[in-house]
């Protein structure tokens, strides 16, 4: 008999692919031009011999500091769900000259961050690294201060103020971001690391609800 949380996983997968609709199937002339920017929530694409379903749909609206002065630069972000493994992973994309796309790979805590010399670091820290253009450092990984900047998280209806802290490791093929969310009485931190995406190693199964 399976576990509670794998036969929760299997009702998850089996309820995503019955959203699969036959009008909403990317041809195969269409392929060679799609890509994430074209495809809204519910839809599904193959990436790395995988299939992966967007399940929520959400963006990112960078702001002026004080988060007054909306600029209308967008990052979108896609919660998707494996249907062969039931893992669940977000995809971000953005477009600025071409697009760009990037995978998240490990959630952490402020208790994996250390500074260039070893020692632990937290969130009254964060100003004076990006200040200092400083390095955070990751099981000995050194990552490189890229950017900092405010934004509005779109859910829905719903809008939060979010600041983030990026940062790059030497070869440019992981980043760092630590995400600073205000507005609940207290802030709270998001921090995680992912990698850059080929575009052109996703294909576009259907286009869902755009």
């Amino acid at each position: 008999m399976l576990d509670i949380a794998t036969q929760k996983s299997f009702t998850q997968r089996f309820t995503a692919i019955r959203k699969l609709k036959k009008e909403q199937l990317v041809s195969d002339t269409q392929k060679i031009s799609f890509t994430l920017k074209d495809v809204g929530q519910n839809s599904f694409f193959e990436y790395l011999g995988k299939t992966w379903f967007i399940k929520d749909f959400n963006k990112y609206e960078e702001t002026s500091d004080d988060f007054k002065s909306k600029k209308g630069y967008f990052i979108y972000e896609l919660t998707c769900l494996c249907l062969e493994t039931g893992k669940t992973a977000n995809f971000e994309w953005e477009f600025d000259d071409e697009l760009e796309i990037s995978m998240t790979l490990e959630r952490l805590s402020f208790r994996n961050l250390k500074d260039d010399a070893g020692e632990a670091i937290d969130e009254d820290d964060l100003d004076q690294i990006a200040d200092d253009k400083d390095v955070i450092v990751i099981n000995g990984e050194k990552f490189w201060y890229e950017d900092d900047w405010a934004s509005i998280y779109y859910r829905g209806s719903r809008e939060e103020k979010v600041y983030m802290y990026e940062f790059e490791n030497e070869n440019h093929t992981k980043y760092l971001t630590i995400e600073e969310w205000s507005g609940s009485g207290k802030d709270e931190y998001q921090i995680y690391t992912s990698s850059p995406i080929d575009p052109d190693s996703i294909s576009i199964i259907s286009k869902g609800d755009i």
